[in-house]
């Protein structure tokens, strides 16, 4: 059971996993669906057929949609989905809207993966892991923590603080689609509606006003051990 309260105005990190840590993304289309699942149930108004509509084409997500034509339950600060599961920083806006995002996400996810695997039963391991973040210090360590979760895929020894070659990190997290990196990197656009998805928060720019130094809190967060942090 989750013990963490969920209030307007305030910060969290939401990690869930497939059960018994399998696989929850298995191709391409399969990111891409739930990322268009985290844009659309993200509104006050919901209109769940859309999804399918926008996984054949999701950039017509761009010529429908327009910042004036939705009231976003949270905003979406950053992502990371891998195989077996994902992170997103959100901030809440009203009340109670983080559990009614999270059900619509999951359980519309795991409704279109059975459905397209052929399969029967729950998806994902248990209610979703909520922390509330309260500092604003504390903002900038989960925001490169979320993106070097990529480097689980390939360099594992980082979470020792044993990377070894962060040039060959970087391209590896430059090239990553389903994550937010390359967008607060870069401004790349490896998903094209990511600026819909989300977000940037006031704070953001006054700790990031140049995009080598978002890298280069990345690297020194790099050279940390983390241990099991989640």
């Amino acid at each position: 059971m989750r013990n963490t309260r969920f209030s307007p105005n305030f910060y969290y990190h939401i990690v869930d996993r497939g059960v018994d840590d399998k696989e929850v993304f298995l191709e391409h289309k399969d990111y891409l669906r739930f990322l268009v699942s985290l844009f659309v149930f993200n509104d006050e108004k919901l209109y769940p057929d859309h999804v399918s509509q926008f996984i054949q084409d999701p950039t017509e997500l761009i010529k429908v949609y327009s910042v004036d034509q939705r009231r976003r339950l949270v905003d979406v600060i950053a992502f990371t989905l891998l195989p077996n599961h994902f992170h997103i920083f959100i901030k809440e806006k009203e009340k109670n809207v983080i559990s009614r995002l999270m059900h619509r996400l999951c359980m519309g996810y795991t409704h279109y993966f059975n459905l397209k695997y052929h399969r029967k039963g729950v998806l994902w391991q248990g209610t979703f892991h909520a922390e509330l973040i309260d500092e604003e210090a504390y903002f900038l360590h989960i925001v490169s923590y979320i993106h070097l979760n990529i480097l689980d895929l390939y360099f594992f020894q980082w979470r020792n603080g044993m990377l070894g070659d962060w040039d060959e990190a970087k391209k590896k997290m430059q090239n990553y689609r389903w994550s937010s990196y390359a967008y607060y990197r870069h401004k790349k656009m490896l998903i094209p509606f990511i600026d819909l998805i989300l977000e940037r928060q006031d704070w953001f720019g006054d700790y990031f006003s140049r995009n080598e130094d978002f890298e280069k809190n990345l690297q020194l967060w790099s050279q940390r051990n983390l241990g099991n942090f989640l």
